[in-house]
């Protein structure tokens, strides 16, 4: 079969002449390949542009010292383009293509294509849009793998705690042209293809909530933002709502499938999170246009295809991220890719290294907050794709920033601050570094009316990412029942602590300086030898309790002794907590709370937290029988019970 034959089936022959269509196919070459060859390498000079005729084909990025590792797409649809990164810049292939079986393409050089499309910008218009609009299903299969590892972020995430307003006075007025001049977008456009553009724009406000665009929809107007924020959200077959983008760059097109020739079907939702104002453009007025200049809407498909390039390297930079666990690797990986197009002068390749470390990371964010405002070219573009990234790596720092201010504020008090004040105090600052942190909770209602109760939970082992500067541990599953407490009874109660060996002496006097309740063990004191003397240490520390207690105070201790992980907790319970409840002569009320995730970095996962409902000893110790065994029995029946307390929690946390 000829070439001219082969291409009588592409999807837009209709709309070119005989001529025409000959000097495509004069210039077109058929390949074929084995399963497994390459077709197109990453960072390879893009020499030829291809399309598929027949067969498979795979898409794989090779990520830093993970080469080869990732596929990030494929495709069995004819005319499907393959490589079209010859049609933007650093005109360099973004991925790795491989046959998948016996496969067949149509292959041009691209420098031979590029100068047939100037002269014949028509067909160069109808070929871009084609490429475009059987390219956006890659797009599509990379936010589908995005959102199988994802940790979903809500437009409100984005929201400013301060108030916003879009429509402000910005001084003189500004051209339409101009404005387009400050857009990326356009940067190619000559100033006479403005000018039209210009002619057939209208500027047009928004208010919150307003939907730009449903699934299923295919767009009527082409959407530049000029001020306010817009949320771009994925939509799943089961149409759960997931945030994949907040727009807020003035400049930046938002809505930009109906400035494509061929008709986009959409699975996507824009909605207006903020009051906007857009410069938008009718489908139909585009059109028009571009049967009047198709070098206009051959140079549009052109911006297009680079648009749709850049989605497609944010979205895959998320799944690598989510791949490999590690941004800074996704970060490296696409300022490599970027190659020559960064001055080697730039500042962003400073981010790297300092994210590498978490006391430099407030800086790596300041400086991408600064080249997203003030950078040049590729540099801004970059930064601001970093900045999205690494949303949730933001949020964690700021929650550790909030670790070592409370910290820092419990070592600072002077002495004569009361210990339940600084108590409360410290809750105060921890719930404020818990706003950046995502935690489900069950069970509030289970909570006694009245303080002076036990609250037990599995204790979480701690990640090392929260240990602070000065090596000291914050446990961070008993500072938030602290602060819990604290805001529901508008105090923190005490908590039981062992008191540390003597190379932990900061440790021990930052719990000294809240007052909780230490407990020494023969780690904490090895002169305790003696069976007398730890009976006289163990029952002056029931008393203690015990008179908390009974002054309404609540206390908070974990039954295991030790810490675990989330899929290994909780370990056998140990009768210290009970011990005291029988001790105190008052039956308080046990609560249980079972926790799950706070173990792990809280950019990649959501705690969970579920609270039971609270029990008296004397409604599971039958107080007749000997009560060491009775309380034997039912610790070893309740430590296997409060397993499926903390698979609740861990249900809870990954809905």
């Amino acid at each position: 079969m000829t070439q001219t034959n082969i291409l009588k089936s592409l999807p837009f022959v209709d709309r070119l002449s005989a001529e025409q269509l000959k000097e495509l196919s004069d210039l077109a070459e058929i390949q074929e390949f084995e399963d497994g060859e390459t077709i197109t390498l990453q960072f390879a000079s893009a020499e030829n542009y291809h399309v598929l005729y027949s067969g498979a084909v795979a898409y794989h990025l090779n990520v830093g010292d993970q080469r080869g590792a990732l596929l990030v797409g494929k495709s069995d649809e004819q005319w499907t383009p393959i490589g079209w990164s010859g049609f933007r810049e650093p005109y360099r292939f973004a991925t790795t293509a491989k046959a998948l079986g016996k496969t067949k393409v149509v292959k041009w050089n691209n420098q031979k294509i590029r100068a047939l499309f100037d002269e014949q910008p028509t067909l160069g218009m109808h070929l871009l849009s084609s490429s475009l609009l059987y390219s956006t299903h890659l797009l599509r299969e990379a936010r589908a793998s995005w959102i199988q590892g994802s940790v979903p972020l809500s437009s409100t995430d984005f929201q400013q705690t301060n108030s916003y307003t879009s429509f402000q006075d910005k001084g003189p007025q500004e051209t339409t042209l101009e404005f387009f001049r400050q857009s990326a977008f356009f940067n190619p456009f000559a100033d006479w293809h403005l000018a039209k553009l210009a002619k057939i724009s209208r500027s047009k406000f928004y208010k919150p909530g307003e939907k730009l665009l449903t699934k299923g929809q295919v767009s009527d107007k082409f959407m530049v933002l000029k001020t306010g924020k817009v949320a771009l959200n994925y939509l799943t077959e089961e149409n759960e709502v997931y945030t994949s983008d907040v727009l807020e760059e003035r400049g930046q097109v938002i809505l930009w499938s109906a400035a494509s020739y061929d008709a986009i079907p959409n699975n996507m939702e824009l909605i207006t999170i903020e009051p906007i104002e857009v410069l938008e453009i009718n489908r139909l007025d585009l059109l028009v246009l571009y049967g009047e200049f198709p070098n206009l809407g051959m140079v549009f498909m052109y911006r297009l295809l680079w648009l749709l390039g850049s989605a497609l390297k944010a979205i895959r930079a998320q799944v690598i991220t989510q791949t490999f666990d590690r941004e800074l690797l996704t970060i490296q990986t696409m300022i490599e890719q970027a190659g020559a197009q960064l001055s080697v002068c730039s500042e962003l390749f400073k981010v790297p290294v300092l994210l590498d470390e978490k006391l430099t990371q407030g800086d790596a964010f300041d400086l991408m907050d600064k080249l997203a405002a003030e950078g040049i070219g590729q540099e801004k573009i970059l930064a601001n794709l970093f900045i999205k990234m690494t949303h949730p790596l933001r949020k964690e720092y700021l929650f550790f920033e909030g670790l070592k201010r409370m910290t820092d504020h419990v070592i600072r008090a002077p002495k004569s601050v009361p210990a339940y004040e600084l108590r409360n105090e410290c809750s105060e600052f921890f719930e404020r570094a818990t706003a950046y942190v995502d935690i489900k909770i069950d069970g509030l209602e289970n909570l006694p009316k009245e303080a002076g109760n036990i609250f037990i939970y599995n204790h979480l082992l701690n990640h090392p990412y929260y240990t602070l500067p000065n090596n000291f541990q914050i446990t961070l599953d008993s500072h938030f029942i602290s602060m819990l407490l604290y805001k529901f009874y508008k105090d923190s109660g005490l908590r039981v602590v062992r008191i540390g060996k003597g190379p932990e002496y900061g440790h021990q006097d930052y719990y000294n300086k809240l007052g909780h309740l230490g407990v020494r063990t023969s780690d904490s004191d090895p002169s305790l030898q003696s069976k007398e003397q730890k009976r006289e240490v163990r029952n002056q520390f029931f008393n203690e309790a015990g008179d908390k207690l009974k002054l309404g105070m609540n206390l908070i201790l974990s039954p295991e002794g030790t810490s675990r992980e989330t899929h290994q907790s909780p370990v056998a319970f140990k009768p210290g907590a009970f011990m005291i409840a029988n001790a105190s002569g008052i039956d308080p009320l046990i609560v249980p709370i079972a926790l799950a995730f706070f173990d792990k970095r809280l950019s990649k996962t959501k705690l969970g937290v579920v609270i039971k409902k609270p029990f008296r000893l004397s409604e599971v110790i039958d107080k007749k029988k000997p009560f060491k065994e009775e309380l034997r029995t039912f610790l070893e029946s309740y430590s296997k019970q409060y397993r499926s307390y903390v698979e609740e929690a861990i249900v809870l946390a990954e809905k």
